[in-house]
């Protein structure tokens, strides 16, 4: 089982501000504004720093959002002040305590790469209860890891066979990031983070699923 206890210090690390998350992410957001537009019920599933829930409460969406590490949470509950459709709530996510689906949407960002695959498929198979559709950002081996702690190297391929273990179908596909490529040369390269290029080679899959 992997360990969150340790995340606090890495989610204070300066890259995770509002504008550089909103800058690295918008294909996700993308992605679910094309699926459903707010107010929508979205619940997104280990929510770490939070910035994704309050880029979406931003927009209008209804916003839940869970981690299992209490401390986080307490740390996150600050955005509620500011958001009233914005929620934060300690939760595991393999034991999803809400109503049947509750939610239009159920996403997790830079969440399932960190366990086994069969504890994917009980993730996923967990929100596949609560939500209609569910979205999965994940990193597909095609750029570096390590900088997030214990991640694991997943192919796309491998990503597609996980999720239909969970009894999902993909009804559209995604990517994003090419950073080790336009870093190089940001003169040169600073278009290919918001080309097809990204979209269809990116480091980060996007998979957007239904239950079959």
């Amino acid at each position: 089982m992997h360990k969150t206890n340790n995340w606090i210090e890495f989610f204070d690390k300066k890259f995770f501000n509002l504008f550089d998350r909103s800058l690295i992410l918008k294909e996700l957001v993308t992605q679910i504004r094309y699926i459903i537009r707010p107010p929508a019920a979205i619940l997104e599933v280990g929510c770490g720093s939070g910035l994704t829930a309050v880029l979406l409460a931003n927009i209008g969406y209804q916003v839940t959002a869970i981690d299992t590490n209490a401390e986080i949470i307490q740390k996150l509950k600050r955005f509620e002040l500011v958001f009233p459709n914005i929620f934060f709530q300690q939760m595991d996510m393999f034991h999803l305590k809400f109503v049947s689906k509750n939610f239009n949407v159920s996403f997790s960002q830079g969440v399932l790469e960190h366990y086994s695959d069969d504890d994917i498929v009980r993730a996923l198979v967990e929100q596949k209860k609560v939500a209609e559709t569910i979205v999965v950002d994940v990193p597909n081996g095609r750029g570096k890891l390590g900088d997030y702690g214990d991640e694991r190297t997943i192919s796309v391929v491998k990503w597609r066979e996980i999720i239909r273990k969970a009894g999902l179908t993909i009804i559209r596909e995604s990517a994003r990031g090419m950073s080790r490529w336009s870093q190089r040369n940001l003169r040169l390269f600073r278009w290919v983070e918001n080309s097809w290029l990204s979209r269809r080679f990116g480091e980060n899959s996007i998979f957007i699923c239904k239950e079959v």
